[in-house]
Formats: C-alpha cells, structure tokens, sequence
C-alpha cells in the first residue's frame, strides 16, 4: 500500500521545476510591464516635443508680427517727417491709396537726391520713394523683397493741418476679427494688419 501511495506522487513537479516555471512567468510578465512603460514614456515624449513645437512656431509668428510692424511704424513716421520737412503741399501729399504694385506712382521727373527740387517736385519724389520702401524695393535678394510689407496699400489724410497715414498689410496669422478698411481699395481679409498715425503739421 505504501510502495502504491508512493508511485501515484511520482508525476508531481519537483521543487526545482515548479521554481523555473514560476520564474519562466515572472520574466515573461516583466518583460511585457517594461514594453507598456516604454510605449507610455514615448507617448508622452510626442506630446510634449508636440507642444514644445507648437510653442516654437507661435513665438516665431509673433516675432514676425512685431517686426512687420516695426516698418509700417518707421515708415509712417518716416512719410510724416518729409510733409513736416515740407509743410506747403499738404494737398500734394494727400493720397487715396499707395503701394499697389499694380499701380504704381509714376516715377518722379527730377530725383531730389541729386539736384535741387521745388516744393511741388520734393512732393512727388517723397511719395514715390516712399511707395519703394513701402514694397520693399531698396532691398532686394533674389528677385524678392527682403524688406518692406507683403501686399502694402497706405493712404495719407489731411484735413486742415490734421494727418493721418494709415497702413495695412498682410500678416503671417489669421486675426479673430475682420479689420475695417482703412484705405480705398483696401480689402477684408483676416490676415491684414493695420496701422494709423495721427499728427498736426502747421502750414508755413
């Protein structure tokens, strides 16, 4: 009966292979833990180099924002300081709308910045040269503007000593709100971008 009992225990696992089995399962479960972590690490990896990229090009729109208004400030002040220069010819200052390549100011008859030039002729040269600046014709690279606005239209108001140049232009982002034309022939897309200055210029 005992040799019996003894015989029917024989198929049991030893201790040393119920050991491996139970290793062989613990390494098996490690190893699939360490994939799942590694799949959660990389998920948020993406997500934040994601956002760090989002970030990145946001701050770049907005430093291209800030420097395209830059010029359209320095260029307004810049067609201000000519009419204070030459406060008589208010009225030939005045202008509807500058800076569609389409239609360009004629090219002035004299250029100032050889000879001497009248009142009259200072006028008409300020306004073409700042039509060229405002296109961006003074610094070219490659047949491209590198200075200047993309699509400029400015206009220049007078109304008894009291001015205004307004400028608008297209910007790199879409705005919340449709901007009000501020010059003829200005149109309303959510890209543009505007600026006016106001000053009194007392004629002499």
């Amino acid at each position: 009966m005992p040799r019996l009992m003894i015989d029917a225990y024989t198929d049991w696992p030893t201790a040393s292979a119920r050991e491996r089995a139970r290793q062989h399962y613990f390494y098996r479960s490690a190893s699939g833990v360490g994939m799942l972590e590694f799949m959660i690490a990389l998920l948020i990896f993406s997500t934040a180099i994601a956002g760090l990229l989002s970030v990145q090009l946001s701050a770049k729109k907005a430093v291209h924002e800030a420097a395209r208004r830059s010029v359209a400030t320095q260029l307004a002040r810049d067609i201000l300081e000519r009419m204070h220069a030459n406060p008589g010819q208010m009225e030939a200052y005045r202008m509807t709308i500058v800076g569609d390549s389409a239609r360009r100011l004629p090219a002035p008859e004299v250029d100032c910045t050889l000879v001497p030039c009248v009142a009259e002729q200072l006028a008409v040269f300020d306004l073409w040269q700042w039509e060229s600046a405002l296109l961006g014709e003074s610094e070219r690279y490659t047949d491209a503007s590198a200075s200047g606005l993309i699509s400029p239209r400015a206009c220049i108001k007078t109304d008894q000593g009291h001015v205004t140049v307004s400028i608008s232009w297209l910007g790199a982002a879409t705005a919340k709100r449709e901007p009000v034309p501020i010059c003829d022939d200005d149109d309303k897309s959510l890209r543009r971008r505007q600026l006016s200055l106001t000053t009194y210029i007392a004629a002499r």
